[in-house]
């Protein structure tokens, strides 16, 4: 090789979209159950609604998060692999 290091790999797009979301609808949830924000998202005055949500948000964020280590665990066997190569 020319020895020069080979570019970091970049995370999934989707992944940390799916990660925002989740984060997202998370602190929503977590809002709507222990402050009243109903003013803003009347949608959050119901508990359940705000419960749901919270639970759809971690789902969310346990989803990406497992994917994003099972990446970057692929990855760094790549590199690994490519390293004992040369």
């Amino acid at each position: 090789m020319s020895g020069q290091p080979m570019p970091r790999p970049k995370i999934p797009i989707r992944l940390l979209i799916i990660d925002g979301i989740g984060t997202v609808l998370a602190g929503l949830g977590l809002a709507g159950l222990l402050t009243d924000v109903s003013g803003m998202f009347a949608f959050l005055a119901d508990r359940t609604v705000a419960g749901v949500i919270t639970a759809i948000g971690f789902a969310l964020l346990t989803f990406a998060l497992g994917h994003i280590f099972r990446w970057q665990k692929m990855v760094r066997a790549a590199q690994d692999q490519g390293a004992s190569k040369d």
